[in-house]
């Protein structure tokens, strides 16, 4: 489970930092940095939207050219450096340049990140002033990763936290530790190039850039890509993995343990997004069984905890399993509508929603009423769908739309 001391820094032979240098007007911590103490191997995936923001464009460069020597990653907060044009990617470059010599770091070994308001360019002097306060707040304590976590922030109300301990088959002891941001225009469509997602991962496992490249597709697939909280598509989606070594020993890229740890870190950090959805009162949780295929079950969860009705109804505590059963139709997925059942995964009692494609049993009266009263209570509400097409499972995750939501984004560039 993701717990507040869990640390970016828990894996041996890596600090942080992070600070307030003036780029955000609300003077809340906005620069921040991950140092490896020896060159690591890197892995990253990043948006598919076609508008792709400058540090997006430069991180890739920089994994494919130096993936096998990367030391660190570099976050700038509240401006999201989209739409800005070459100039965009002059300023990421100089500040990846600056920040390597002030940090006493190989040139082209810093990964840029960038997130916030699309459309303004970096205030290179105050993010360039901050570099020596930055430098001098490296550390490898929890503290130190905490400042980290929380520079990288926007909308979000919490810091997203995450990490594993593991044993790899030789017996060698590991960690993986990870965080995160996310509140707002989140429907990460993160592939290997094939408001924003952020997630940063590190380990003292070996690992070599083409196996992690593999692990993290496989695994942000399954966790950070099954998360929606409004269905937008961030220019500056970034999730980048680094592997120092420092455990010794031969590439863990195949051990099972690794990929584990792997996988279970990056669900911790998904389920932290959805929950801290901008506005959001109630975490939506969706799995999806008995479908036919992985594609299949993915893709009908995913339509119901990105339904725009559903999560109206979440947050009213209206039962309404029409709007369900109307998003898992239009989801892409192959169904009977008359074999689907919807179950409300109370602890200890389960509540059907949807029996062979029909309402439950008096959900529109006094049944209706009890499910009511129990989506009131539960602050996670978990919902199991039931498709009877085969054996493929998938899980997303959502929230719910509150009246927060539209406030916030109405304002959120005043």
């Amino acid at each position: 489970m993701a717990t507040r001391n869990a640390s970016i820094v828990a894996p041996h032979g890596y600090a942080a930092a992070g600070i307030a240098c003036g780029i955000k007007r609300s003077g809340r911590p906005d620069l921040s940095v991950i140092v490896a103490d020896r060159p690591a191997a890197a892995a990253g995936v990043f948006t598919t939207n076609t508008v792709k923001a400058a540090p997006v464009t430069l991180g890739a460069e920089r994994l494919g050219a130096h993936g096998d020597r990367i030391r660190g990653i570099l976050t700038v907060s509240g401006v999201a450096n989209a739409l800005t044009g070459v100039e965009g990617l002059d300023d990421n470059r100089r500040l990846l340049v600056a920040a390597e010599r002030t940090l006493a770091l190989p040139p082209d070994s810093l990964l840029p990140a960038c997130t916030g308001v699309i459309g303004p360019r970096i205030p290179l002097d105050r993010a360039l002033a901050g570099l020596g306060p930055l430098a001098a707040g490296l550390g490898s304590t929890v503290a130190a990763a905490d400042r980290a976590a929380a520079a990288i922030l926007t909308t979000d109300t919490t810091p997203k936290v995450a990490r594993r301990t593991l044993r790899l088959a030789d017996g060698r002891r590991c960690t993986v530790g990870g965080i995160a941001k996310g509140s707002g225009m989140i429907a990460p469509r993160l592939g290997p190039l094939h408001a924003t997602t952020l997630a940063f991962l590190t380990t003292d496992a070996p690992a070599t850039p083409p196996g992690l490249a593999r692990l993290l597709a496989a695994e942000v697939d399954r966790t950070l890509n099954m998360v929606s909280v409004d269905g937008d598509t961030s220019t500056n989606d970034t999730v980048y993995v680094l592997a120092n070594g420092a455990a010794g020993g031969r590439s863990a890229d195949d051990d099972p343990a690794f990929q584990a740890a792997v996988g279970a870190v990056l669900e911790d950090l998904a389920r932290a997004i959805a929950r801290d959805g901008e506005g959001a009162t109630k975490l939506l949780t969706v799995t999806v069984e008995g479908a036919r295929s992985v594609d299949d079950a993915r893709a009908a969860s995913r339509a119901v905890v990105g339904s725009t009705l559903v999560k109206a109804a979440i947050f009213g505590a209206d039962p309404n399993v029409g709007r369900i059963a109307c998003a898992l139709g239009y989801s892409g997925a192959r169904i009977d509508p008359a074999r689907i059942d919807v179950v409300l995964e109370r602890p200890g009692a389960p509540v059907p929603l949807l029996v062979d494609g029909r309402p439950a049993p008096g959900l529109d009266n006094g049944a209706g009423a009890k499910v009511r009263r129990i989506l009131q209570r539960l602050d996670e509400i978990p919902l199991t769908v039931r498709l009877h097409q085969g054996s493929a499972t998938a899980r997303a995750w959502g929230c719910d739309l509150s009246y927060a939501y539209v406030q916030i984004n109405a304002a959120y560039r005043t």
